[in-house]
C-alpha cells in the first residue's frame, strides 16, 4: 500500500503546564519537547507506522532547522518531496500549550510570507492513496486532478475552510473535516456535508474531537461514535485519525468500519504525552 500525504509540515514547541495561562503572567513549564508536526506529516507517520509505504511532499526550504526537521523525518521509512527544495525560508512553526489537567491543547503558528514554489507532481499510477490537508494548494489540486485522472482515491483532511477549497473539492473522493471547517454560506455543521456531496465529494464526515462523528455514506446520514479513553495530551489527534483511516480504508474499502477504526486508533494515542509516544505500544 503506498499512500501520498501532501501538506503542512511544522516545527512545533510543546509546552506542557498545570493550566493555561493568564493574561500578563508567567508559567514555568513542567515539560518542553520539540518535533515535527502539521497534518499531513502526523498523518503521513501514522500510515507509515501502520504498514504503509509513505511518501510527503510539503515545503521545508533551506534553514537554520534543517538538521532537525531530516533528524526527525529519518527516523521513519518515509520518502520526502520539498516543495521548497533549494530555496532559503522560514520554517512554519507551533508552540503548542497543554493542559496537563484536561488534556486540550492550545496552538499559536507562524507561517512566514508565500514563497513562489515548485509544483511537485508524483506519478499517481505508483500510488493507492492521497491526502490532502489543504496546504500549498495551489500545487495540491494539480497533484489531485492527476490522481483523479488515474483513480487513485482522494482524501481530504479539512481542519479549515481556505481560499481555492473549492477548486480542490472537485478532485477529492472522501472529506473528513473538522467542527471549524464551514463553506462560505453554511452556518450549521450538519449542512457541511451536504455541502461537500454537492461539490461531488462520494462520502464525508465531521469528527468532533470526542463527540460523535457525523457521517455521510452515498446521501445517507450516520453517527459514528468515539471510544472514551483517559485523556493525557490531545496534540496530533486529528492528523493520526486520517493517516489511520486511510490505511484501514485501503485494506477493506469500507468507509463506516475505516471511520470507527481510526477513531480507536486515535482515541488510544490521547493517553500519552505527544503526537508518538503511543507508537511504542500499539
Amino acid at each position: 500500500m503506498k499512500g501520498l500525504f501532501f501538506g503542512l509540515l511544522t516545527i512545533d514547541l510543546h509546552f506542557y503546564t498545570d493550566h493555561y495561562p493568564e493574561e500578563n503572567s508567567k508559567i514555568k513549564a513542567k515539560k518542553f519537547d520539540s518535533y515535527i508536526g502539521g497534518p499531513a506529516t502526523n498523518a503521513a507517520i501514522t500510515f507509515n507506522h501502520l504498514g504503509g509505504n509513505t511518501e510527503l511532499i510539503t515545503a521545508i526550504g533551506k534553514n537554520n532547522f534543517n538538521s532537525m526537521v531530516y533528524e526527525d523525518i529519518g527516523q521513519y521509512e518515509i520518502e520526502v518531496k520539498d516543495l521548497l527544495a533549494g530555496e532559503k525560508a522560514d520554517p512554519v512553526f507551533a508552540s503548542i500549550i497543554t493542559s496537563e489537567a484536561t488534556g486540550e491543547r492550545t496552538i499559536f503558528s507562524y507561517h512566514p510570507p508565500k514563497f513562489s514554489m515548485k509544483t511537485s507532481i508524483e506519478q499517481a499510477s505508483e500510488l493507492d492513496i492521497a491526502l490532502f490537508d489543504g496546504f500549498y494548494i495551489e500545487a495540491a489540486i494539480e497533484q489531485a486532478k492527476l490522481c483523479r485522472k488515474h483513480g487513485i482515491t482522494t482524501v481530504l483532511d479539512g481542519g479549515s475552510w481556505k481560499k481555492q477549497t473549492d477548486d480542490l473539492l472537485q478532485y477529492i473522493d472522501i472529506a473528513i473535516c473538522s467542527e471549524d471547517f464551514l463553506p462560505p454560506g453554511v452556518i450549521h455543521q450538519t449542512d457541511v456535508t451536504e455541502y461537500l456531496m454537492k461539490k461531488g465529494v462520494k462520502n464525508a464526515a465531521i469528527t468532533r474531537g470526542n463527540q460523535a462523528i457525523i457521517v455521510n455514506e452515498g446521501q445517507v446520514n450516520l453517527i459514528v461514535e468515539v471510544p472514551k479513553t483517559n485523556v493525557i495530551d490531545t496534540l496530533g489527534a486529528g492528523d493520526i485519525f486520517h493517516g489511520a483511516f486511510c490505511h484501514f480504508y485501503l485494506k477493506d474499502q469500507n468507509f463506516i468500519n475505516s471511520l470507527e477504526k481510526a477513531a480507536q486508533v486515535a482515541s488510544y494515542s490521547c493517553q500519552f504525552q505527544g503526537p508518538t509516544a503511543w507508537m511504542d505500544s500499539y
